[in-house]
């Protein structure tokens, strides 16, 4: 497992229509520093390269976003920073001056929803630090998101972006090139275009009780438990890096060591069942991006 993703909030500063945070009401806090001391301590145990900031929430508006980062330099392990992009201006140089950051992804679709002003805005001080990247981080990978390949009404914002990208960097980006196996197009250096289709977030398990059947294994596969892991902002560690309402709670990091909790009986079975192309819990046999293993 090379992957530990941390979030450190489930607050966020935008209410995507594509994110639970802009349909769900929930309680909104930060993770607290011994919380997330313990969550470093056991991506280290189990031998992770990589920790993610996030599974739902702006991970730069946790307060001590910086004082994390900081943490990480402590450590081999490296952040791939997922943000919407609206604080990069404030954030930036935190940002670049962190040897502990290898990748930052900006979830541009997410402009698609604002006002046309603020957008453009936003995008412009994206496009400054990726310019900046280049000159100071040149090792700094950056992916520009537009995952919602297909959806028409925001045809007008991607043809925009993409018009601000030749702008910038001289590059042309042609649309309808995109293939699932052809998602990340290379702008300069290690910048990239990501395109993608939207998913839907798999639901609680009430939501889709008439969907699924906790008794009889469905068909599939996903990569939870084998690459990756996920700890909510409050302690629980959940197997799916889509799981943000801790459907598949295995156990609290506060209590128990990472490498304790991943060698629980939940954690066996799941994997399991995915090494043999079982759905074994309901909230995987509801999830649509499971789908997209093969």
């Amino acid at each position: 497992m090379n992957s530990v993703y941390i979030e450190i909030t489930n607050v966020c500063n935008l209410h995507c229509s594509f994110c639970p945070c802009g349909k769900e009401p929930a309680s909104r806090t930060f993770m607290d520093s011994k919380l997330f001391e313990a969550c470093i301590a056991g991506a280290q145990e189990i031998g992770a390269t990589n920790v993610y900031f996030h599974v739902l929430g702006e991970p730069t508006l946790h307060p001590g976003f910086a004082h994390y980062v900081k943490k990480l330099e402590q450590t081999p392990l490296k952040l791939t920073l997922t943000t919407n992009g609206t604080t990069i201006e404030r954030t930036g140089r935190q940002i670049l001056a962190s040897p502990a950051v290898r990748q930052v992804n900006f979830s541009t679709h997410a402009y698609a929803e604002l006002p046309r002003e603020t957008a453009e805005r936003h995008l412009q001080n994206v496009l400054d630090f990726c310019s900046l990247a280049i000159v100071e981080r040149p090792d700094l990978y950056i992916n520009l998101r537009l995952w919602n390949v297909g959806a028409e009404e925001v045809t007008p914002w991607n043809s925009y972006m993409l018009s601000r990208i030749h702008k910038t960097f001289g590059v042309d980006v042609t649309p309808g090139h995109f293939c699932s196996r052809h998602k990340s197009f290379n702008i300069t250096g290690r910048l990239y275009l990501h395109e993608d289709t939207r998913f839907e977030w798999p639901s609680s398990q009430s939501e889709n009780s008439n969907n699924c059947h906790p008794e009889q294994n469905i068909a599939g596969t996903c990569r939870a438990l084998d690459t990756h892991v996920a700890i909510l902002h409050d302690g629980r560690v959940v197997a799916c890096c889509l799981d943000h309402s801790g459907q598949i709670t295995l156990g609290h990091i506060g209590e128990q060591t990472l490498a304790e909790i991943l060698d629980s009986l939940t954690a066996q079975n799941i994997r399991e069942g995915f090494a043999q192309h079982e759905l074994r819990h309901p909230f995987c046999q509801t999830c649509s991006f499971c789908k997209r293993f093969k």
